[in-house]
């Protein structure tokens, strides 16, 4: 590290050097088969019948840094920070294990230079970072997967993903430009940033045909960028002494897409699913859309209806039918204080974005729901048989024939192949605007006076109460929370089981000596 001034109004500081990690992880997993010969003997020689191969592994991997950094400030005013670093990963090839990546950001005290009572604080800022990434050990010669020897014979197989001896360093590229400032003593104030970051030579599975002998092969897949900006709002609309109202309100927008797949590659499926729908990316679109079957429509983009009098699908389940992102997040917090007391609540706010339902997708179909009772426009159950008489059960969808003229067929909602549930459904009619309006904390805290505390070993003392996720204030998906689905990696826009969302309340002690 160094720390020097160079003239009175220059300072320099960095600091240089280098790290080695070594990753190390190994396991056996292993079962008996079929169950305990010997009841409580838990062994894995007490095994029923003859063991199974156990699945085992072992990795080591090491990634050894060089790195520099270097700060330049004039003045107190103008700054200028500089990085370099030089990784070499064991898990990618000899000849593209050594990756290189930089930075420069800088900012101008813009207060400094401006001589005003109104403006408290102003700050200028631009970066540009690049950020290399290796891989998972295994992925770049191909080895045989060993099982259980069968007569004696050993038994060995290709595995089911091909690897690649020729993968590249992944490397993300972000360039940043932002202002914030304060005004009036701080009263008001706000923080502006624009990004966009690309990821290019991304490391991933791509699927292929299994005729290769594989379902997957590793690549360097592609190239997605992320632009947008984020947003926040400061302000004291009351100060005095002994009250203060503080306001936060914040507010994002993201756009997604993937610029390019590598060659050969025209849609990487990122998650095939339960339902017959899947995530992906595709050059054009933004990362992470849904693709199942979908309503085949007229020119005027009405649902056409069949014969049975339910609606005409898709001849695939690889339409696009919508995409995990949302247009737009947010925010506002208010915290309300006066003398030792202080409440505050949050309120969080997603605008946008899509989600497949399989509760919905099998629910329909199975009865589970309130939407699949009660009765039709002729006053009948809507589960009774369908008749030609008044007696008539089912229900006539609306949309139009095959020829454009209206639909009148009445359609059968008696059992699960009705028009609402997987039977005969697209998997459109399961996609749901994933917006929603929530309290997502509200807190209620009291600090102990110096007075209390002047005669103990204490410094400070608070106590609280917590609330979290209290009120759904508004959505657009029934008879869940939008946040319930699956959210792991790739794996979003997805609903599956999702629980009742729930109500956390808790309380808070803290204590300083």
């Amino acid at each position: 590290n160094f720390n020097k001034d160079l003239t009175d109004n220059i300072n320099l500081d960095g600091n240089a050097g280098w790290n080695l990690r070594r990753n190390s992880m190994n396991y056996i997993d292993a079962s008996t088969n079929g169950g305990l010969a010997i009841p409580g003997l838990y062994d894995l020689s007490n095994t029923n019948n003859p063991l199974e191969a156990p699945d085992e592994y072992d990795a080591k991997n090491m990634l050894f840094g060089l790195y520099a950094r270097a700060g330049l400030g004039f003045d107190d005013t103008y700054f200028v920070e500089g990085t370099i670093r030089r990784d070499k990963s064991s898990t990618l090839p000899t000849d593209n294990n050594v990756f290189y990546y930089p930075s420069i950001s800088t900012s101008i005290l813009v207060s400094n230079l401006v001589e005003t009572d109104w403006l408290s604080f102003a700050k200028f800022r631009a970066n540009y970072a690049e950020v290399g990434n290796d891989t998972d050990p295994y992925r770049l010669i191909n080895t045989y997967n060993v099982s259980l020897p069968f007569n004696a014979s050993g038994n060995a197989s290709n595995p089911a993903t091909l690897n690649n001896p020729n993968l590249k360093p992944e490397r993300s590229k972000n360039y940043e430009l932002g202002l914030e400032a304060n005004f009036l003593n701080n009263r008001l104030g706000f923080d502006f940033s624009y990004y966009n970051n690309r990821t290019e030579d991304q490391i991933t599975p791509v699927p292929t045909s299994d005729a290769t002998g594989y379902s997957a092969r590793i690549l360097n897949a592609g190239t997605i960028e992320n632009k947008g900006i984020e947003v926040l709002f400061r302000a004291t609309p009351i100060k005095t002494k002994n009250f203060n109202w503080n306001l936060s309100v914040n507010w994002a927008r993201n756009r997604s897409e993937v610029v390019e797949l590598t060659d050969g590659v025209e849609n990487l499926q990122l998650a095939s699913l339960q339902g017959g729908v899947s995530i992906n990316a595709a050059p054009g679109e933004p990362y992470g859309a849904i693709r199942g079957s979908d309503y085949v429509y007229n020119e005027n983009g009405q649902k056409i209806v069949g014969d049975n009098g339910t609606y005409l699908l898709s001849d695939t389940n690889n339409e696009i039918i919508g995409n995990i992102q949302p247009d737009w997040i947010g925010g506002v917090q208010n915290t309300f204080s006066y003398k030792n007391v202080s409440f505050s609540f949050l309120i969080d706010v997603q605008q946008g974005g899509d989600i497949f339902s399989l509760d919905t997708w099998y629910g329909y179909a199975t009865g589970l729901y309130d939407r699949t009772v009660g009765t039709n426009d002729l006053g009948n159950p809507l589960r009774a048989p369908v008749t030609s008489g008044p007696d008539s059960g089912g229900m006539i969808l609306p949309g139009v024939n095959q020829d454009g003229s209206p639909n009148t067929t009445r359609a059968d909602f008696s059992t699960y192949a009705n028009p609402n549930g997987y039977y005969y459904d697209a998997n459109k009619g399961h996609i749901y605007d994933a917006s929603f309006v929530k309290l997502r904390e509200v807190s209620l805290r009291y600090d102990f006076s110096k007075k209390i505390l002047e005669n103990t070993f204490l410094s400070s003392a608070s106590v609280s109460v917590i609330g979290r996720n209290l009120w759904i204030i508004h959505k657009n998906i029934p008879y869940s929370d939008p946040e319930a689905g699956l959210s792991s990696g790739n794996i979003q826009g997805y609903q599956s089981g999702a629980y009742p969302a729930f109500r956390e309340i808790g309380a808070s002690l803290r204590l300083k000596f």
